[in-house]
């Protein structure tokens, strides 16, 4: 190693090797020395044999790396990557993910039976199958060719699988027993204080002989439209039934002729009226945020619901169940791939249907080609590579 000038060749200074410079250094460190401390200091022993002095204080030059090593093609499927025949083409299929080839090739993880579609979402996850089912369902059994077979609402399965109820209590909405504020009655779960026929006890049922004369607002035994027996504060009385009221105070006339549930102007209350682009349902004015429209009874956001995407009911396509996802941006349809799937085509349609993970036409990122015509398979979003045993002895990448 030198060290240069950056004068030019007419004007440069005369080139100094740096091993003289640096012995030249260290000679003249040596004779000025005046003591044995001295000596010491510079790494010497007085009177021992000093050895050469040092040539250089700087590392050395790195070796020049090697030539870059010839690349042949792989046809050895990386774990968990192996090629199955109801695919085309080499280390088509992931062995930890895939449910027709699940931790070996052909190893289905369900198969219907003449048509018959278990209920639940099967998956594949670490070459093992499993079975996601829908609320209120579960795979009590362990067999995924019946699928989520149980409803799991009786009280042998109740909320889950082998979740058995006392003896006594009843299986009420997925939970044993009723919840606060409710009683058991029979195999139901009521409130005592307002349910007309279990009134303050489980059978009591109320009756129009169960009130006196001064309870018949138009007459003893007269019992107008949607009028009848109900339970007040455990007590029985006579009233409007069913979430039905007398909005237009003409009892005796047309009854209890308003639904609050569903009048928007009546809406959970005599009075209570919706704006007009509102509904009422279930006796709450719908769409009350203005971001939001009204579509076939529920609010949604047209901007962004898949289902009514810009405009009421138009669902944007594609499977909902495959790779991938229907999505609305803006108020226009597009789909959302998963890590390792991709739209490659640009139908929404198909939604997500390439792997990139293995798919040799679009291997890593839509239009990557492998070596085709040499069949070079595509595994983990790469083509498949290996060291050349013999350098330059053809398919060298």
């Amino acid at each position: 190693m030198t060290l240069h000038s950056n004068r030019s060749t007419s004007t440069r200074a005369r080139v100094v090797p740096l091993m003289t410079f640096s012995s030249a250094l260290v000679a003249i460190a040596i004779g000025c020395a005046t003591s044995n401390d001295d000596l010491r200091i510079l790494g010497f022993e007085p009177g021992g044999d000093a050895g050469p002095p040092p040539t250089s204080f700087t590392e050395p030059d790195a070796a020049p790396p090697e030539a870059d090593t010839p690349m042949c093609i792989s046809y050895e499927c990386p774990a968990p990557y192996a090629t199955c025949l109801d695919k085309p083409g080499l280390c088509n299929t992931n062995l930890k993910t895939d449910v027709d080839n699940c931790g070996a090739c052909d190893k289905k993880c369900v198969v219907p039976d003449e048509g018959f579609l278990p209920n639940g979402k099967f998956s594949c996850m670490d070459g093992e199958c499993y079975l996601q089912c829908p609320p209120f369902f579960g795979d009590c059994n362990g067999q995924l060719e019946d699928g989520c077979e149980a409803l799991l609402l009786d009280r042998a399965n109740c909320g889950s699988c082998g979740n058995a109820c006392k003896e006594g209590d009843v299986c009420w909405n997925g939970a044993c027993g009723c919840p606060p504020g409710f009683t058991q009655c029979g195999n139901d779960c009521t409130q005592l204080d307002r349910d007309p026929e279990n009134c303050s006890a489980c059978g009591r049922e109320c009756t129009p002989s169960d009130v006196g004369a001064d309870a018949w607002p138009c007459g003893e035994g007269v019992l107008p439209v949607n009028f009848g027996p109900v339970c007040n504060s455990s007590s029985c009385d006579l009233g409007c039934i069913r979430g039905q009221a007398d909005c237009n105070n003409d009892l005796c006339g047309d009854g209890c002729e308003t639904y609050l549930a569903r009048d928007p102007k009546n809406c959970g209350a005599c009075g209570h009226a919706c704006l007009p682009e509102q509904e009422c349902h279930r006796g709450k004015c719908q769409c009350e945020d203005p971001a939001f429209s009204l579509c076939r009874g529920y609010c949604v956001d047209l901007l962004k619901d898949p289902d009514n995407c810009g405009s009421c009911g138009n669902v944007c396509p594609g499977s909902p169940t495959g790779p991938g996802v229907p999505i609305c941006e803006l108020g226009r349809c597009s789909y959302y791939c998963p890590t390792g799937r991709a739209d490659c085509d640009g139908r929404i349609d198909n939604g997500c249907e390439v792997d990139l993970m293995v798919d040799p036409l679009n291997c890593g990122g839509c239009g990557v080609h492998c070596d085709l015509e040499n069949g070079q398979p595509c595994a983990e979003g790469r083509c498949l590579t290996k060291p050349c045993d013999v350098p330059d002895a053809g398919g060298v990448f």
